[in-house]
């Protein structure tokens, strides 16, 4: 990756000396890289006082990179020469590829074709490039913010789309933004972002990773490697297109609940990715996080010397909307006498802390010093206001100078009409961290107070489990009545091969007597078929049969399904409330697990979490604590669930769906029921591929 981030040597492919020609923008941006620059033009003997080369043969051998600026036919021709030439890293620029047309897409194969053939590195096409201040090295042809970037910092920035990236680290730059690298990935013909992912975490400049995808090219092993880099730096990442579109065609309930962005979501919970849902978000958990230290805890201090905006943060930290939940810290009464003494009789010195306007540098000062050394304090959130008229700009100094000597993370919000911009800059250069809205300080604060939840997670992660017994499978495989059409008597036989629970059963094939029954009544008599996914619409349930009832209910279900296996099962009593436990083959991720409400209402309640399989019973207790019915484990009216045993048999779940590999697509097991005799699978559904 040198040769891309920080090459000896670089080639401009359609340099030109005209001023709105992006090879020229590319050209004089790249002046300030110090290094030797390279470009290529068929007449012109300089450009930029620079000797050019008349086409990509003359190119000296040893060229590190090299940028093609020119159109999609060209670049590609350009690219291949380039190859030829044994020029191993490549940026594309232009449009045109596999984002337009058939033509497009026709000439990306070429691309992959090129990097197939002579081990050559692509980043993009219709990518901006890289641009990296520390080092003063810039591909992009857009306006991006270099000059409120330059100074650098340590967030490493991937972006898929290049406008959201340097729109949005435009105007974050407005405030304050310390930025490592920024890579536009373009369509990822062949680089991507586990490529930088990898790159980035050995990086010591970067003390963050932020990425905004539209979708994971390496998913599954995306997700792997961000865990082992999130137990060193934070991994932020905005998926866009979160709607179902992606989904797995759904022929189960787990299939409708799905959708790819629940599995998303699921997964980064899993595996330590931080998620955000909009590009303001990504640049302030990014900036949050690469300079201050996650909050040991959730108690949250707010000082302010405006009481309104005192008593609108503390709504904001006790509101649990989106995030992990804060709390307003109890201060201690030391704290409090301190604060009362140093500040006004009328001033408000339990939390939220309030000056009052009255306030002078110095008792702001004060205040923060004492709400640092506050042992039930783990976050600050400091309203820094120089309107009023004891408050001058050394308020600056007085803040940074406290900040620089807490253990404990302080996030400032000051707001001063058109000067906003100007004095978060000012606390960003003494090393402040600050947002011009309290509700993004609260934010700000959240991101905090997961990062250090999900390091919690990582360093006490517990083993998955274990692994699933495959030549069981394989023997349940062959067993099967209809080759690769399990009905639900085979689907519960094949949750007995891994420990969960399901009803005493007997299968009647078509025409065949009802056998001598040694179950206890009442039972439950069903239509037993692959092809009859969900018995209830299609009247394939009678319930509550006594055993003189047995023979007439079993004949009326032949009558209705002549051609089909009738089942016969036990009737299980439970407490009322139903559960799902299900899987699938997510087509990006891999299978994936997922627990929630159960029953008939568990497309209309859509009550669900998911995690990537195999998935250990921490990480499915987890899920089931995510769900609104979560108050149903923990004696919500006198009812008592186990919720242990059920997390159990959601990590069994995954388990048992990996053990048939690719032929797996869909598992339901619902609704799943808890009764006397422990957690019962009612009714199973097992869709293989075809």
């Amino acid at each position: 990756m040198k040769n891309l981030l920080n090459p000896e040597s670089i080639a401009v492919i359609g340099a030109s000396d005209k001023p709105d020609k992006i090879g020229s923008i590319i050209l004089k941006a790249l002046l300030k890289y110090n290094k030797p620059l390279y470009p290529v033009h068929h007449s012109h003997g300089q450009i930029f006082g620079i000797k050019t080369f008349p086409d990509i043969k003359s190119l000296p051998k040893n060229t590190s990179l090299a940028v093609i600026a020119t159109g999609a036919e060209k670049a590609v021709a350009a690219a291949e020469e380039c190859a030829k030439n044994g020029i191993k890293m490549l940026i594309i620029v232009a449009g045109g590829f596999g984002e337009t047309d058939t033509p497009g897409k026709l000439l990306e194969k070429k691309l992959k074709k090129i990097c197939k053939k002579y081990k050559t590195r692509i980043l993009g096409p219709n990518t901006l490039g890289i641009f990296q201040p520390p080092e003063n090295f810039d591909t992009i042809f857009v306006e991006h913010g270099d000059r409120s970037l330059a100074a650098g910092g340590g967030t490493a920035f991937i972006s898929q789309s290049g406008s959201v990236g340097v729109e949005a680290l435009g105007l974050a730059g407005n405030t304050g933004f310390g930025l490592r690298g920024f890579v536009g990935l373009g369509n990822k013909c062949d680089l991507d972002e586990l490529d930088f992912l990898l790159h980035y975490a050995k990086d010591k400049a970067a003390t963050c990773l932020a990425f905004y995808l539209e979708n994971i090219t390496r998913a599954r092993e995306f997700m792997i490697q961000a865990k082992k880099v999130s137990k060193i730096k934070p991994v932020v990442v905005l998926k866009a297109g979160t709607t179902e579109a992606g989904a797995v065609a759904a022929s189960s309930h787990t299939g409708r609940l799905a959708g790819s962005d629940r599995v998303v979501n699921g997964a980064f919970r899993q595996f330590g990715i931080q998620r955000v849902f909009d590009d303001e978000e990504l640049c302030d958990a990014a900036k949050t996080l690469a300079t201050l230290v996650p909050a040991k805890g959730n108690q949250v201090a707010l000082l302010s010397p405006a009481g309104g905006y005192g008593v609108m943060g503390a709504d904001y930290v006790e509101s649990s909307f989106q995030g992990p939940g804060l709390k307003m810290a109890e201060l201690e009464k030391e704290t409090m006498d301190k604060l009362q003494k140093t500040t006004f009789s009328f001033a408000s010195c339990s939390n939220p802390v309030d000056v009052t306007a009255s306030a002078t540098d110095e008792i702001m000062g004060s205040a923060l010093e004492y709400l640092i050394l506050d042992k039930n304090v783990d976050i600050i959130i400091c309203t820094a206001f120089f309107a009023p008229p004891a408050i001058t700009d050394n308020l600056v100094n007085v803040i940074a100078s406290k900040v620089k000597a807490s253990a404990k993370p302080v996030i400032v919000f000051t707001q001063y009409g058109p000067f906003t911009n100007r004095y978060l800059l000012k606390f960003h250069k003494q090393g402040v961290t600050g947002f011009p809205s309290i509700s993004r300080a609260v934010r700000a604060a959240r991101f905090l107070y997961e990062r250090s939840l999900i390091l919690n997670d990582l360093q006490n992660e517990k083993p998955k489990g274990l692994e699933p017994d495959t030549i069981e499978t394989e023997n349940w495989l062959t067993s099967l009545k209809k080759p690769g059409l399990p009905d639900e008597f085979e689907a519960k036989q094949f949750l007995r091969l891994f420990g969960i629970s399901v009803p005493d059963s007997i299968r009647i094939s078509p025409g065949e007597k009802v056998p001598a029954v040694d179950v206890n009544p009442p039972f439950a008599v069903k239509v037993c078929s692959p092809e009859i996914l969900h018995k209830t619409e299609e009247q394939g349930v009678m319930l509550n049969i006594k055993s003189s009832e047995i023979n007439k209910a079993v004949n009326l279900m032949q009558l209705r399904f002549p051609e089909k296996d009738i089942l016969l099962e036990e009737q299980i009593f439970f407490k009322e409330n139903e559960f799902i436990v299900g899987a699938i083959n997510d087509p990006d991720y891999g299978i994936a697990v997922m627990a929630g409400a159960g029953g008939i209402l568990t497309e209309l309640y859509r009550d669900a979490a998911f995690r990537l399989a195999p998935c250990s019973e921490q990480e499915a207790d987890a899920m089931l604590d995510e769900l609104y019915a979560a108050p149903l484990f923990r004696g919500y009216r006198g009812i008592n669930l186990d919720k242990s045993m059920l997390a159990r048999i959601v990590s069994i779940a995954g388990n048992a769906s990996l053990s048939l590999g690719e032929k797996f697509s869909q598992l339901d097991i619902n609704p799943i029921v808890f009764s006397q005799k422990g957690w019962i699978a009612l009714d199973v559904k097992i869709i293989l591929r075809q």
